[in-house]
């Protein structure tokens, strides 16, 4: 055990932020962990949920393997890694599958969710109750793919569970994780799972990636008949994920079945709102703006203020801290730092609620002690009034969603997009 913890907690002082897990999932015994419970994004990660979700709908009935299902508009503009297939091309679940799981394809997210509940909102519904009944009390998506929403959160532990349902319940699936590429036509899309490659007795699971979450990495390996899995945040590229998973493997071996292990079910969930997650953008994505303030003219509705800062990073933290507390998680609405004329500071927001909601919202959040102020519509009109001409065009973050190392994001954009925006279209 000590020779473990001292591998990975090596690892995570140089290289990896966040926090990390190594368990066994048949028995759950936890080999070792760090922060297993504490909150993070976690990127495409997000696809193990997904994938379990499909995998049980296929199960009873629902899809088939061989059923045609479309690509849409909205899945075609799902930013990198995607296929680039064209909307209206129709592909196969388990085509679909193959990139979602090999290639970490941002657009089969969506094509999966849409041909299994008529949207990706609905879908992402379908994946809250499935980590409700999981107990996965750390856990809310926002959407199938993982892209950045500060509502997009998840635990090293939650991520585990998740990770041991699929090897359990769906053994037959789990050929998709240590598949090495999938095939378009000419093109060959590589595993973005670099621990596959360096790990002789790897076998999969899944990679995530944008700049707020930094590299993470769900692993597994097998060894003399014995299976442990890894869970890494946080780390600062895509080499140092795996480098991190396989030592934390390696290790694990020799400790495994040694006494006064823990279970996984025992590590404890930090409740919504209690721990801000990190933000990793200003250490892997360096020429990305932090913060990029929305502008005023792109409010509508009525909103509410979480307060006035003085940085816009002060006011980013209190926005994402806000919108994950048991309030905020399923409000709704969209949330910005918007940027105050004259040097008057920034200020958190959510805006696109109704009078009621906006109302309502308040008087919880005020309950709780926090700061909080009705904005009504007319307010906003003012404010955008006072703001610049709005001339920004939205222009996709390619790079963002991407677990390629080559790739990385180079158009300054809001790390914190709004959340109504990037529910329905990704970043």
């Amino acid at each position: 055990m000590a020779i473990s913890v001292m591998m990975v907690a090596g690892a995570r002082a140089q290289d990896v932020s966040g926090p990390s897990l190594l368990f066994d999932p048949f028995s759950g015994e936890v080999v070792s962990q760090s922060r297993a419970g504490e909150p993070w994004y976690p990127a495409s990660l997000t696809k193990l949920m997904t994938s379990y979700v499909i995998f049980k709908k296929i199960r009873a009935g629902e899809m088939k393997l061989d059923q045609q299902i479309p690509i849409s508009e909205l899945a075609h503009s799902q930013p990198a890694s995607h296929t680039g297939l064209p909307a209206g091309k129709m592909v196969t679940v388990d085509f679909a599958l193959q990139a979602l799981l090999v290639y970490s394809a941002n657009d089969m997210a969506y094509v999966l969710a849409e041909a299994a509940s008529g949207s990706a909102d609905k879908f992402a519904d379908e994946m809250n109750a499935v980590a409700k009944s999981l107990d996965l009390q750390a856990t809310h998506f926002v959407n199938p793919n993982g892209l950045f929403d500060p509502r997009h959160i998840s635990s090293a532990r939650d991520l585990g569970v998740i990770a041991a349902l699929i090897i359990n319940q769906f053994p037959e699936y789990l050929h998709y994780f240590s598949q090495e590429a999938v095939v378009i036509g000419k093109r060959r899309l590589p595993n973005h799972n670099s621990l596959i490659r360096i790990m002789p007795e790897a076998v999969g699971m899944k990679t995530g990636f944008v700049c707020n979450s930094g590299y993470n990495l769900v692993g597994s390996a097998i060894r003399d008949g014995r299976q442990l899995v890894s869970v890494v945040l946080g780390a600062r590229s895509g080499a140092v994920r795996a480098k991190a998973s396989r030592e934390m493997l390696d290790n694990g071996f020799d400790e495994l079945g040694a006494a006064g292990h823990g279970k996984l079910a025992d590590i404890a969930d930090q409740s919504f709102g209690s721990i801000v997650p990190a933000d990793m953008t200003t250490t892997v994505c360096k020429s990305k703006a932090p913060v990029t303030p929305v502008n005023a003219h792109r409010m509508a509705g009525w909103g509410v203020s979480f307060g006035t800062f003085d940085t816009a990073m002060k006011a980013d933290m209190a926005l994402r801290g806000r919108l994950i507390s048991p309030n905020g998680i399923n409000a709704g609405g969209t949330g910005g730092v918007i940027q105050l004329e004259n040097k008057g500071g920034y200020v958190a927001m959510l805006w696109n609620l109704d009078q009621a909601k906006s109302a309502t919202l308040c008087q919880q959040y005020k309950a709780e002690g926090a700061t909080c102020d009705v904005m009504p519509d007319a307010m906003l009109q003012q404010l955008a009034a006072a703001a610049p001409p709005d001339d920004s065009v939205d222009s996709p973050t390619t790079d963002e969603g991407s677990d390629d190392d080559s790739l990385r994001p180079v158009l300054p954009s809001h790390h914190s997009k709004p959340a109504a925006a990037t529910k329905g279209t990704g970043q």
